[in-house]
């Protein structure tokens, strides 16, 4: 059985390793991020890579677009959570710059496959002359 395609993508690559290290940090910080804000981050981390796959297995361009944008959104959560855990002392500052430059770099890439997308639906639509 033939790979599915999104396994290519290297957004959803990084977000998938970024959903590991977000798991490795809950982890290591259990003691202080309560059960109920570790699962959260985990959930918004899971979604990022999710809705990349499930995007990418949709038959539209937009559709594809509106899930890309759904993980976007995801990632802006987990970014706002982490700032929140370093901002309370639930994880040191380099912890949080470590998956800031995860996020940052999945952020560029989902936003390189937003323009794909867009572009791909300019394209496809008919013009009048």
């Amino acid at each position: 059985m033939p790979q599915p395609t999104y396994k290519n993508l290297k957004a959803w690559t990084e977000a998938s390793d970024l959903v590991a290290a977000t798991y490795s940090l809950c982890a290591k910080h259990k003691r202080h991020i309560d059960r109920k804000l570790a699962e959260q981050i985990r959930s918004a981390a899971v979604s990022i890579p999710s809705n990349i796959a499930e995007g990418s297995g949709r038959g539209t361009q937009k559709d594809a677009l509106r899930f890309l944008y759904i993980a976007r959104g995801s990632l802006n959560e987990l970014e706002t959570q982490f700032d929140i855990c370093e901002r309370t002392g639930l994880i040191p500052p380099d912890d949080r710059l470590v998956l800031l430059e995860k996020t940052t770099l999945v952020a560029r890439l989902i936003g390189g496959l937003i323009k794909y997308r867009l572009r791909r639906i300019h394209n496809d639509t008919p013009t009048d002359k």
